[in-house]
């Protein structure tokens, strides 16, 4: 018994994300997988900072892991005890799997603190003006706004999924149409297949 616990333990911290610690790829698959062969219905949010590489490009990347941390924690908060998931792809996009009736307060609540949280990680003059302005290589001035979330929602329910990968794809086609909207935005799958 102890043997097949450190072999699940040591399999855990191989698949998760050194930054932050959440389950990576590989246990995010397995977990979509388990919820497809269960049945009941779920939603899969694929959840992305928006501006990501102004933070990296203005300040350099111990800022940047700071920002990807703090999606974290409010996404962690967010999820608090229940028996939800929450997983990290890498770099600034995050995996949450939940009941499809949870993701409208979920999701509003996550952005809520992510937004109030988020000025506290820009230089002042930055937060104060609510923008940061950056030179790149070439000399051309850039002002981008702070950093928002972008989340892509995929329901199964309705549409039934046979493979993780399928649900992946459309979880990235929902945050690429939330991604086209100003501001942090949440765009839902509706389709029924």
């Amino acid at each position: 018994m102890i043997r097949i616990v450190r072999r699940s333990r040591l399999r855990e911290l191989r698949e998760a994300s050194p930054l932050t610690g959440l389950p990576g790829n590989t246990r995010i698959r397995r977990e979509i997988s388990r919820r497809i062969d269960g049945g009941a219905p779920f939603a899969v949010c694929y959840v992305d900072i928006d501006r990501f590489k102004s933070v990296n490009d203005a300040y350099g990347f111990v800022r940047g892991d700071e920002l990807i941390l703090l999606l974290a924690a409010v996404l962690r908060t967010a999820v608090g005890a229940e028996p939800w998931f929450l997983g990290h792809v890498g770099g600034d996009d995050f995996v949450l799997i939940c009941p499809p009736e949870r993701v409208s307060a979920l999701v509003e609540g996550v952005i809520g603190e992510f937004e109030r949280r988020v000025p506290a990680l820009y230089d002042p003059e930055h937060a104060a003006r609510g923008y940061l302005v950056s030179v790149d290589r070439r000399g051309v001035k850039h002002e981008w706004d702070l950093a928002t979330l972008s989340v892509g929602v995929a329901v199964s329910g309705d549409r039934r999924f046979r493979d993780p990968a399928e649900v992946v794809a459309v979880a990235t086609e929902m945050k690429s149409v939330a991604k086209s909207a100003p501001g942090s935005h949440v765009a839902v799958d509706r389709r029924r297949l």
